[in-house]
């Protein structure tokens, strides 16, 4: 452990940087408790989950838990106050604290506010001195929703011994896929499980259904590019400006992985078309009007996938490892990925086995299958019918993972 408290040292300006940004950024982040510094907690289970698509994954496993457990308190935590905020949004029951900062002392200091016997830590946050001072105060540490990506995998052997130690920590590593579990196995974890990915078992917001932006669409062709990060929102914009030479009422609705991008990407879009909205100024009945909308909102998602006819999932086409592809799966839409999906690499390469997505080897690419589908909306329709019958196939590992908790 020596090492990484090394490293931690090294790092520990640029952690300054971020709190002091998050603070400036956000007048409610609440810096202290990044610090350790913790109001007493009284919780019948504590949910880390590191942002807001974490957040918004649990949100079936929060339900099936309160149904079983409904008199006792849920702590969630997480790093980001995008992620406080969705907390705050999506279970007002729940009581928020920022996780402390993975220093020794900070952690500590935070537990000893803390009763609660068990940590549930969405997918890989295996923080070293938080699992170590964990395990120390008898709390059970699940993993959930565990995957570990075969680059994530090589970065971990090149450290064994320290791997080793981290992966003997949690109780139980509940993997979304066999290939992680493997993984997990092979750094040294024991307590290993496939219990298939939480992320299927989410459902449709009714206010999706309720609003219904598709019905609100009136141009001849919507499609959402979701979750982008920096470097593929050119690619896209190209891709769509080659579109509106065959469908000039078409529209893109482009929604950035990260708030900070909301106002650059705006930026970049004016550049390329004349009609750029911004999502908070505009409703979606007025879109119509519009080359580009930015989605420049948070837990919108959904709404923005559902709002189209073909949905592209971000962080693909870039090498950031792609995003979660059961979003738009879910709500029956056709669905394109960039050629980097290692972060779901086997729900993906599966989604594609069964029709209901299509890999895009670069932009180019991507621009000639946008450009096909538009000109075919039955095939759109039967693409997202697939999707949907292999997310609803894939259902049930909320109800597997809490049969396999301890909850003494």
């Amino acid at each position: 452990m020596w090492l990484y408290r090394l490293l931690l040292l090294l790092l520990t300006p640029l952690i300054l940087v971020k709190v002091r940004r998050f603070r400036k950024n956000y007048p409610a982040y609440r810096a202290r408790e990044a610090f350790g510094f913790w109001q007493p907690v009284k919780a019948g289970l504590w949910l880390h989950c590191s942002s807001v698509g974490e957040v918004l994954a649990v949100r079936p496993l929060v339900a099936q838990w309160l149904e079983k457990y409904p008199d006792k308190p849920i702590l969630i935590t997480t790093m980001t106050p995008t992620g406080a905020e969705q907390v705050a949004a999506t279970f007002p029951f729940a009581i928020h604290r920022y996780l402390p900062m993975d220093w020794r002392g900070a952690v500590k200091r935070a537990l000893k506010q803390l009763e609660c016997e068990h940590l549930l830590i969405v997918e890989t946050e295996l923080w070293p001195n938080l699992l170590q001072q964990a395990k120390r105060k008898g709390l059970r540490i699940n993993i959930v929703n565990a995957r570990l990506s075969e680059r994530s995998f090589k970065q971990y052997q090149r450290f064994p011994r320290l791997s080793k130690r981290l992966m003997s920590l949690p109780d139980r590593f509940l993997a979304h896929a066999q290939a992680d579990a493997e993984r997990f196995e092979a750094l040294g974890a024991s307590g290993v499980l496939v219990t298939g990915s939480i992320k299927f078992d989410l459902s449709v917001p009714d206010a999706v259904a309720e609003q219904n932006w598709h019905r609100q669409m009136s141009s001849s062709f919507v499609w959402t590019a979701g979750s982008t990060h920096n470097g593929e929102d050119e690619s896209l914009l190209k891709a769509h400006q080659a579109l509106l030479e065959k469908y000039p009422d078409a529209l893109l609705i482009l929604v950035p992985r990260h708030p900070e991008r909301f106002q650059s990407v705006y930026q970049l879009a004016a550049e390329y078309f004349s009609k750029v909205a911004l999502r908070s100024e505009v409703e979606p009945k007025d879109w119509y009007a519009y080359n580009v909308v930015i989605g420049d909102s948070m837990g919108e998602l959904m709404h923005y996938y559902q709002a189209a006819d073909l949905a592209f999932v971000g962080g693909s086409l870039v090498k950031r490892g792609g995003h979660n592809p059961i979003e738009p799966a879910l709500l029956a839409r056709a669905t394109l990925v960039g050629p980097y999906t290692f972060n779901f690499a086997d729900i993906t390469e599966l989604l594609i086995k069964h029709h209901g997505a299509i890999r895009c080897k670069n932009g180019e690419h991507l621009q000639e299958v946008v450009i096909s589908l538009a000109g075919k909306h039955s095939q759109c329709h039967r693409l997202g019918q697939a999707a949907l019958r292999f997310a609803q196939q894939n259902q049930g590992a909320v109800t597997r993972v809490l049969a396999e908790i301890d909850f003494r």
